[in-house]
């Protein structure tokens, strides 16, 4: 917010947000192995991390989750609107946003049953609905998640080739994992991100370093052509 309120109005041509849904906290349940506990309260008890069997490496179990408690308020999405000309909501579903017929459903080719198979995105596109599928549980590289709501590169990817233009400035305020960074970086795109965890911002900077010199370029996957989704 305080970054925003620096910014001039429509400085930005397209903002791609994933701000806290405020849906951890009361609505998910991680299965029987919690005896049907809620987040919430294994986050009260300190027990976030105390899962098991598939579940137990998951980012989800191993990293805190109390960000996710409240959404953004109206003066977000006032200030967000002021400085961009376009947006993309992830969690648009769970906002009080305008209609919209542009909305994106992303299909995680999610195996757990007891997890969103699909994830919504309000968009400010006066265009037709489209569905994007691509896993959010990666490939080979094998890399580690830095974030428990970490989205795949090539999601972001995905986005910017079907609604960025060449040269667009792209805002994102809540960076997280910094997928969007990578992405727009490769995508040859003019960044600009912000991320209030100093923790979360320290790990997606050492990530982004790694992408561009070609170590690591996404979370246990492979950046591809956006031609070579299946849509």
């Amino acid at each position: 917010m305080e970054y925003m309120r620096s910014i001039p109005d429509k400085f930005f041509d397209l903002a791609v947000v994933d701000p806290p849904y405020g849906i951890s906290a009361t609505k998910m349940n991680m299965g029987t192995a919690h005896g049907n506990q809620s987040t919430a309260t294994r986050l009260r008890k300190g027990r976030l991390n105390s899962g098991s069997g598939k579940l137990k490496r998951t980012a989800l179990q191993r990293m805190p989750a109390d960000w996710d408690y409240e959404q953004p308020g109206p003066d977000y999405f006032q200030e967000l609107f002021r400085v961009s000309r376009n947006q993309i909501i992830w969690g648009g579903n769970y906002f009080q946003l305008p209609p919209t017929r542009g909305i994106i459903c992303w299909d995680k080719l999610q195996r757990w049953e007891n997890f969103s198979q699909i994830e919504l995105a309000w968009t400010s596109f006066n265009c037709p609905a489209k569905i994007v599928r691509i896993s959010n549980r990666g490939g080979a590289n094998n890399e580690t998640r830095i974030h428990p709501t970490q989205k795949p590169v090539n999601l972001y990817a995905w986005i910017y080739e079907k609604y960025a233009r060449d040269g667009d400035r792209i805002l994102d305020t809540h960076m997280g994992s910094g997928s969007s960074r990578i992405a727009a970086f490769f995508a040859g795109l003019d960044y600009y991100g912000t991320e209030i965890d100093p923790v979360y911002f320290k790990d997606s900077q050492t990530r982004f370093e790694r992408a561009c010199k070609g170590i690591i370029c996404t979370e246990n996957e492979t950046i591809i052509q956006p031609s070579l989704f299946e849509l």
